[in-house]
């Protein structure tokens, strides 16, 4: 897929801001704790990440629909470099509050990022081959996961927060550039559901378009059962999240080196699932794909966290990426086609307001009761949920296509 023109800025340009993302996750948390020493800085640094999400997602879906995409893109990227830049005052003596006005300011730019990227695609591609650049740029992503937190490590250590500042100010600053070369194609707009040149009549319309969005969703079967199969997963992972490190370091006593060791091989793992997710997807049908490999995925999990043993974490860790990745992928195709494209940028945007609910609920009832429940708990719970996401993928989700409603949805 990298050697089709449209294609390629598109994938660059996520890979890198990707990176950038990921060092300063690392190096910020880092910092905050050690300013702080305190859990619950560090654990507020999250939720700043989670409720742009929750507050403005489904809005910067509807502006994604609006506005042309590719412009929102290179505009996004340029406004989220500068803003990051702003965290060079977090590492001044009692400027620390910046952090978080800053995290939570990019990350609602980002909002508007995520649903044009994930719209434009299928302009870009087309759909025969909608499932290849799916897997490709979830191998891109993954490589982007692998790369940033050992990237921003180092540069913490040669140059301290600030270096890791600069250098995702530059990603993305980079990504706009990329997605300067991304070709300007046709995209539908939305019906009008409102006629005001006034700043009243302005908000009114994007109100009615972001119903209209809702009503899209609300017709679609389709799209229902996979909203409710990524609130589900979504759970579960924010889950695992809050309790995988009390889990590996207090349960199986794994030293620093076996942690990171137990990262690489879920990486590779997870990078040999991108590799085949493609050919299997574009081969197979997208609704056994989603439910055998969430509850696959589930299953797993469950053997892993009541099973307390090491050895049988990394053996399992080795397998657990390929079913991720194809069920991600095939669901990801399959909401791209089942949403018309006048439309996508809505469903990205209740999709990431989703997630966030779940995050925000995750994260919430983790820091309540998690002292209490302990992580085997918690993570058993995880591996429930996300069993329960694959068999709700397979009552849910029809065994072939419908064909297209009047909306141009599927039902």
């Amino acid at each position: 897929m990298l050697n089709v023109p449209a294609f390629l800025p598109l994938w660059l340009g996520q890979v890198i801001t990707q990176i950038g993302d990921r060092a300063l996750s690392l190096a910020l948390g880092y910092f905050v704790f050690r300013e702080t020493g305190s859990v619950t800085a560090t654990a507020l640094l999250a939720l700043a990440g989670y409720l742009p999400g929750l507050l403005f997602g489904s809005f910067a879906g509807v502006l994604a629909d609006r506005w042309d995409r590719r412009r929102v893109l290179i505009v996004s990227q340029l406004l989220q470099g500068v803003v990051i830049l702003a965290l060079l005052l977090a590492t001044q003596p009692g400027w620390l509050w910046v952090a978080y006005a800053v995290m939570f300011t990019e990350l609602t730019l980002s909002l508007l990022a995520l649903p044009a990227g994930g719209a434009l695609l299928p302009s870009l591609v087309g759909e025969a081959r909608l499932a290849r650049a799916n897997a490709t740029l979830s191998v891109g992503m993954t490589v982007a996961r692998l790369l940033g937190p050992p990237l921003g490590g180092l540069l913490v250590a040669q140059a301290g927060v600030t270096g890791v500042v600069v250098f995702d100010a530059l990603t993305f600053f980079g990504a706009a550039l990329c997605f300067t070369r991304l070709p300007r194609v046709p995209q539908a707009r939305p019906a009008p559901v409102g006629v005001g040149e006034t700043l009243l009549g302005s908000w009114h319309t994007l109100a009615g378009e972001w119903r209209a969005g809702l009503r899209v969703i609300g017709r679609s079967g389709v799209i229902l059962a996979l909203m409710t199969v990524l609130a589900l997963t979504g759970l579960g992972g924010t889950l695992v999240d809050a309790a995988y490190m009390p889990f590996v370091q207090g349960v199986l006593n794994a030293s620093a080196a076996q942690v990171g060791l137990l990262s690489t091989v879920m990486g590779a793992s997870t990078l040999l699932g991108g590799l085949i997710a493609g050919r299997a997807v574009e081969r197979l049908p997208l609704r056994p794909l989603i439910a055998g490999g969430t509850a696959t995925v589930g299953a797993l999990m469950l053997l892993i966290y009541t099973g307390h043993s090491l050895p049988l974490m990394f053996t399992v860790c080795a397998l657990m990426g390929l079913p991720m990745v194809v069920s991600n992928v095939a669901l990801s195709t399959k909401i791209q086609l089942a949403t018309p494209d006048a439309y996508r940028g809505r469903v990205y945007g209740a999709l990431g307001t989703t997630s966030a609910l779940m995050g925000v609920t995750a994260t919430g009832g983790a820091a309540l009761i998690g002292q209490g429940v302990g992580p085997v708990a918690l993570l058993t719970v995880a591996g429930s949920v996300t069993v329960l996401a694959g068999l709700v993928a397979a009552a849910l989700l029809p065994a072939r296509p419908a064909a297209p409603t009047q909306t141009g949805v599927e039902s």
